[in-house]
């Protein structure tokens, strides 16, 4: 007998598998072992599978023939599952004719869900819609019957009436009749939820630029709207409280509902999860007077949260102290901050993150702050912090305030992001990567985009950090020179380095730092580059034979010579291929 590796074993090396589709519909053919753990992992997010190309022109007939079979055997296991547990369909009428046609599924395919995009479920049952009275579908006898035993057991009536598509879709309450048995049989049936997004009513985030296919979901009136207006009642279904009870994960994206709906699901989502570890909150547009509320519930639901680690909140404008206070009562367990695009009229809204000192990641992406004040947000202020990432913040006065230093010393940050491509002041960005210098001695990430008057701030910064792993430098603006630079940084574990814009150099202080180093500098990066020529190369290839993997040139000023540029290729291709054989030999 052959022999095979136990389930256990299988479900571990899938799990790093579990958003490749293709290979979990490969391994379905391998045999039954496989087949019973892949399943699980198809199933864990399956209509975030169908409907991967919901965003490109590449979504066709062909996938929404997919998409509408994937959700029909959906539906069936739902119906089978109800009906051998004596559920309150059984005991309706016309149902006991109509069950035999609803033959069952080979696995429990509802009970493997464990996170589940409403926008996607809303999204996935408009094309089976859309697919059950396709004109290919119709032609399909055992289909036809199919189609209205799931008729005649979800909503007791029969689907003969909707033989053209046309009448079936100038009906807008079946769709919302259907959609809503849907959603009460699943929250009966899914044994525990992990992730639950709420986005519905974002209908534009799907089809930015979509197929044509999709375009029909835009429409006013269309089945697609209809069915996200349940979402907000997916919380009052029975059994809900147990599916929802261990949630890890929840996203939101704002509805465009009253914001007393929105504002009520909120507070009472706080009631029932209290376990949840990550939140994404989008507001999707400038806050109204009345989106206060809404605010206030999400200062409730965190609040709530017992073990809150991960907080990200989207295209919001901060003016009130709501999340703020939410989040420092969170202080002991949240580890990971993100705003993006979050607006603030005053620094006083956005002061209050330096007290939540167990922060390992802060991150901002873009926004606008209404005051030009000192920056209120050292990293001294968070002795645990491992990542600081500013980026495209408006305005760029992010002068570090010497009063809000809270200690000397950094010893955990080791990514460290600066990024201002559309937003340049070169007096934000001496202040900020001077103090990285003075008080970050253990960094492994350097990254900055913005603009450097003069060489001595990243000297200083690189002297203070001799175990930086990979270095990521843009300069656009201004023409510098880093031969002083290379001559005095001792950069023994450098693995990346990428250089765009004008920096210039000599060969000779390119060899000097290698020679001195020794890094393990396995890729190159070069981009618009004004002073690499043929020596400089040379140097490369001499000093890092053996260790160059991966060396890119684009957009460079001055063409290499051809005999240059073939000796490079065959050096690191020989050294590639050595390594591949070590390897299969061992």
């Amino acid at each position: 007998m052959t022999p095979t590796l136990p389930g256990d074993c299988l479900l571990q090396i899938f799990s790093y598998l579990a958003d490749d589709s293709k290979s979990l519909y490969a391994f379905l053919r391998v045999n039954r072992l496989w087949c019973v753990n892949a399943i699980k992992y198809l199933w864990k997010q399956p209509f975030q599978f169908a409907l991967i190309l919901k965003s490109t022109p590449d979504y066709t007939s062909h996938h929404r023939r997919k998409t509408g079979k994937l959700t029909e055997t959906f539906i069936t296991c739902l119906i089978h599952n109800e009906i051998i547990s004596g559920g309150s369909i059984q005991n309706k009428k016309r149902t006991s004719a109509r069950v035999p046609l609803v033959s069952p599924p080979l696995f429990n395919y509802v009970g493997f869900i464990r996170k589940l995009d409403l926008d996607d479920l809303g999204l996935a049952i408009a094309e089976w819609a859309e697919y059950i009275f396709s004109p290919k579908y119709n032609r399909d006898a055992s289909s036809v019957k199919l189609r209205n035993a799931i008729f005649s057991v979800l909503i007791q009536q029969k689907s003969t009436k909707y033989t053209s598509i046309k009448n079936f879709r100038n009906d807008n309450s079946l769709i919302g009749e259907i959609t809503m048995k849907i959603y009460k049989l699943l929250m009966n049936q899914i044994p525990k939820l992990d992730c639950l997004s709420m986005k519905p009513g974002g209908t534009d985030r799907f089809f930015s630029s979509t197929s044509e296919l999709l375009k029909v979901h835009l429409e006013k009136g269309a089945w697609f709207n209809h069915i996200t207006k349940e979402n907000m009642s997916i919380i009052h279904y029975p059994r809900a409280d147990v599916c929802l009870a261990n949630l890890v994960e929840f996203e939101w994206k704002i509805l465009r509902t009253e914001a007393t709906t929105s504002e009520q699901f909120l507070i009472d989502l706080s009631q029932i999860c209290t376990k949840i570890q990550r939140i994404e909150f989008d507001m999707n547009k400038p806050c109204r007077p009345q989106d206060l509320s809404i605010l206030e519930a999400l200062k409730i639901l965190i609040e709530s949260q017992t073990c809150l680690e991960e907080f990200e909140l989207k295209n919001c404008i901060l003016d009130s102290h709501h999340i703020m206070v939410g989040l420092n009562n969170r202080v002991n367990t949240l580890k990971r901050l993100i705003f993006r695009q979050v607006n603030s009229l005053k620094l006083e809204f956005i002061s209050g993150i330096a007290n939540l000192y167990n922060l390992e990641e802060l991150r901002y992406y873009g926004g606008s702050m209404g005051s030009k004040d000192a920056w209120p947000l050292s990293f001294t202020h968070f002795p645990v912090l491992k990542v600081y990432e500013i980026d495209d913040l408006f305005p760029t006065a992010i002068a570090v305030n010497p009063d809000a230093m809270v200690s000397n010393y950094c010893p955990a940050l080791r990514t460290f992001i600066y990024n201002q491509r559309r937003y340049y002041r070169a007096e934000s960005t001496s202040t900020i990567i001077g103090s990285i210098g003075v008080h970050c001695e253990n960094l492994r990430h350097f990254e900055c985009n913005a603009e450097i008057c003069s060489i001595t701030i990243l000297q200083l910064a690189f002297m203070a950090s001799p175990n930086l792993e990979r270095i990521i430098l843009t300069n656009d603006r201004l023409s510098l020179k880093i031969d002083e630079l290379l001559m005095m940084a001792r950069l023994k574990k450098l693995k990346y380095l990428e250089l765009n814009g004008s920096w210039n150099f000599k060969a000779e202080s390119l060899y000097h730092f290698l020679v001195l180093s020794q890094p393990p500098l396995s890729t190159i990066i070069l981009s618009k580059n004004s002073c690499f020529e043929d020596p400089h190369l040379e140097v490369l290839l001499n000093c890092l034979e053996g260790v160059l993997t991966t060396f890119h040139l684009t957009k460079m000023t001055k063409r290499l010579g051809l005999d240059m540029r073939r000796q490079a290729k065959d050096k690191i291709e020989n050294f590639l291929c050595r390594r591949k054989t070590n390897i299969e030999e061992e």
